[in-house]
């Protein structure tokens, strides 16, 4: 009997330039193109500081990594601010063994530093 994963999910919301994606599920290779969609429709619209609450996710593999190490880039590059809430233990290992916990933007709760 197969086990079923929880299938990925984001939730957005844009008011008054601050952008807030909420993540569920795992975010692999399969999902990150929809993610890095999403945070760029939001920038589309004006938003000039993304939070992406990592809180819902249950796995983070190497794309996804990735993925919040180019938009961190970005934000830097093109002067608007990147928010990562830090999620649980075992999905936040993928980060600190890699040691871009760091380097990236963690919050511990939505919206403060």
């Amino acid at each position: 009997m197969a086990i079923m994963q929880p299938e990925f999910e984001i939730r957005s919301e844009l008011c008054q330039g601050t952008a807030r994606m909420t993540l569920s599920g795992e975010l692999d290779l399969a999902t990150v193109p929809r993610l890095r969609a999403e945070a760029q429709a939001m920038l589309e619209r004006q938003a000039n500081h993304l939070i992406i609450d990592l809180r819902g996710l249950t796995f983070v593999d190497s794309s996804g990594l990735s993925l919040f190490i180019s938009l961190n880039d970005r934000a830097i590059r093109e002067n608007w601010t990147l928010s990562l809430t830090r999620p649980s233990g075992k999905t936040f290992s993928v980060f600190s063994i890699t040691g871009t916990d760091a380097h990236l933007p963690f919050i511990d709760e939505q919206g403060s530093p």
